[in-house]
């Protein structure tokens, strides 16, 4: 009876994952980076967000996952977007335009698309973390600054 019960929630479990559009902008040549956690509630699907991400790059026009990186504040400094569709049970504050992206997160988003992501103090402690991960693991994730909080 359990192992039925087990069986009937994994439909279920597996329809909690969203679909979350990584978008990062790495600062050329350093580690640094900034990363947004964008989720739109009518992609459900991840071929859904990269058809977003072909469409947004082609027309230079997001309408799905609307951001705006501002490269002027970049004055000097050469860098380049990576978008990551990736699913996820975490939850993240909305993005908004702001200036602080004050919260530093190891990221990663392994060969399954699967999305984990984890405040750290500091990008230096971020830095230290990412080092200590097995390779494997380590050439999926990265360290990133974003102005979004993870929900508990």
């Amino acid at each position: 009876m359990l192992a039925l019960a087990l069986l009937l929630a994994l439909p279920v479990q597996a329809d909690a994952h969203r679909v979350y559009l990584v978008a990062t902008m790495q600062l050329d040549g350093s580690s640094l980076a900034q990363s947004l956690f964008l989720h739109e509630p009518e992609i459900t699907e991840l071929e859904g967000c990269r058809e977003a991400v072909r469409e947004g790059q082609r027309a230079r026009d997001w309408q799905k996952y609307h951001h705006i990186f501002r490269s002027d504040r970049f004055k000097g400094f050469s860098g380049h977007m990576q978008y990551r569709c990736a699913l996820s049970d975490l939850s993240f504050s909305r993005w908004g335009d702001g200036p602080r992206y004050n919260r530093s997160y190891l990221i990663g988003v392994d060969e399954h698309a699967m999305l984990s992501a984890q405040r750290t103090p500091s990008q230096a402690q971020c830095m230290a973390q990412l080092r200590a991960l097995p390779s494997a693991k380590r050439t999926n994730s990265f360290c990133a600054m974003s102005n979004q909080d993870l929900a508990p």
